[in-house]
């Protein structure tokens, strides 16, 4: 089943801060890059003994930045219910199905603490930490003769089978050069990998043998992905076949991919076909979606869907934390997938990334056709609709286009918040024009073009209060996966 019943609307985070004299403005500090960051804050450190507290914060700082997190005080009650959990249920010996109970396991307790008050919580570490637990745990087991190994064998499969994978090639030299001060930084996959093969022996040397095997390579991709899109062009089902033991597949893992403003996965999930995939992705997507039908998935394309899943470092731990507890038991599962599917390809292949450059001419010849002139203000709104319409690595031209209601509304509260009231207001008065404008580009009519100018001209009419600039409140109750 679909993993998140809702679209990501990111309304809380920040808007992207481009150069432009008509922003607010902000204090700049070091690289915003938080790999650069940590580089550059391990070279200014003070020539001072280790006790220096300025020295020592520093040092936490770039400790953290790449990627490190000391054990909190709760992360070892927070493990216990998890073991607690995996040795009273019932393990499913279909590899497919013990990864899903263990991503459920798992998953509960994220969601339980992200949604708690507690401070600490570091996806990476948390579940390095966990993979250790378990490790021990099943030690202690086989120690005692406790009749629970098998099932604490089936989590840390689980858990090998699902951790996230990061190849030294996918990690910057910058990040490298900083983790060679902190060994102690690990990575979930290897730690729980090495657990695995510690019981292992164990179990060898007692004459024991698990109900599952741990195939050390894990699930592979069994085939070529496939792709749909919703009649916008924005929201994208990603869906590839996979198996264990390289043979036919065995089930097929899709990620719905909403393009509104930022590349962000909405849902993912295990599926028995890709048909299947495709068909609840309809229902998830609405009438946007109905006619959508699977094609080939070139490479490049491939890898570029699925670069938010494929990040690594501190921006690949950040969370909005109003995920759904069903996004939530997928969180670290579509990671492996992704990095499963596209490590088994040649990324660079497929068509390039479509280039925006002319996009600003051609959208004033076009409004110069219908008005007889292009006023200053005209063009300065056209520029700052660009700087917010959108992910700005697109996919293709049909992708930059993409005018479904969910993306103008993004764009509109992005405008309302990261500029001022005049320039603010005079690109959402474009807004209507340049959504007619896209409609033109990629043919779009019907029921799907009147949603669009609908919220075009929505979008327009709320307009920025002059008098203290403030953005106009969004909704915070929208569905974090929504019909188009």
């Amino acid at each position: 089943m679909w993993v998140a019943p809702g679209t990501a609307t990111l309304t809380r985070v920040s808007s992207k801060k481009r150069n432009s004299r008509n922003r607010k403005t902000h204090r700049q500090g070091v690289s915003g890059n938080p790999q650069r960051r940590a580089q550059q804050l391990l070279r200014r450190q003070p020539e001072a003994p280790q006790a220096d507290p300025d020295r020592a914060a520093f040092r936490e700082l770039a400790y953290r930045l790449a990627g490190g997190a000391p054990p909190e005080p709760w992360w070892r009650e927070s493990h216990e219910r998890v073991l607690a959990r995996a040795r009273v249920l019932t393990w499913p010996s279909r590899l497919v199905d013990l990864e899903t109970q263990a991503c459920q396991i798992v998953g509960d307790e994220f969601y339980d603490r992200l949604q708690s008050p507690v401070t600490g919580l570091h996806p990476a570490q948390w579940l390095r930490a966990l993979a250790e637990e378990t490790g021990a745990a099943l030690r202690a087991a086989l120690a005692q003769g406790a009749d629970d190994w098998q099932k604490l064998w089936a989590l840390l499969c689980g858990l090998a089978l699902t951790a996230p994978r990061t190849p030294s090639d996918a990690v910057s030299k910058t990040v490298l050069s900083v983790r060679e001060e902190f060994p102690d930084i690990r990575d979930p996959y290897d730690t729980a990998l090495a657990e695995a093969d510690k019981v292992a022996k164990l179990l060898a040397d007692r004459g024991l043998e698990p109900a599952v095997g741990c195939p050390a390579d894990g699930p592979r991709p069994a085939g070529e992905p496939l792709v749909a899109r919703d009649v916008y062009g924005s929201r994208i089902l990603l869906v590839a076949p996979f198996s264990y033991d390289g043979g036919a597949p065995d089930h097929w893992y899709a990620w719905d991919i909403d393009l509104c403003w930022i590349a962000v996965v909405v849902g993912a999930g295990v599926f028995a076909s890709a048909e299947d995939a495709l068909g609840e992705w309809r229902d998830a997507v609405g009438p946007a979606a109905s006619g959508a039908a699977l094609s080939p998935c070139a490479a490049g394309m491939t890898a570029r869907l699925l670069a938010p899943c494929l990040q690594t470092g501190i921006l690949a731990d950040i969370l909005q934390g109003r995920e759904p507890r069903e996004l939530i038991h997928e969180y670290y599962r579509l990671r492996r997938r992704a990095r499963d599917l596209t490590g088994s390809a040649d990324a660079g292949a497929g068509s390039s990334p479509f280039d925006a450059g002319h996009v600003h001419d051609a959208f004033l010849d076009w409004y110069a056709a219908r008005h007889d002139d292009v006023s200053e203000t005209a063009a300065e709104a056209t520029g700052t609709i660009l700087g917010e319409w959108g992910p700005h690595e697109n996919l293709d031209e049909r992708s930059f286009h993409a005018c479904s209601p969910h993306r103008i509304e993004m764009a509109a509260h992005l405008i309302r918040e990261g500029y001022f009231a005049d320039y603010a207001n005079s690109a959402l008065r474009l807004l209507p024009e340049w959504t007619e404008w896209c409609i033109e580009q990629i043919g779009l009519d019907g029921d799907a073009s009147a949603r669009s100018r609908e919220a075009a001209r929505s979008a327009a009419s709320v307009l920025v209060d002059d008098e203290d600039d403030e953005p106009v409140a969004e909704d915070d109750e929208a569905p974090f996966r929504r019909h188009e």
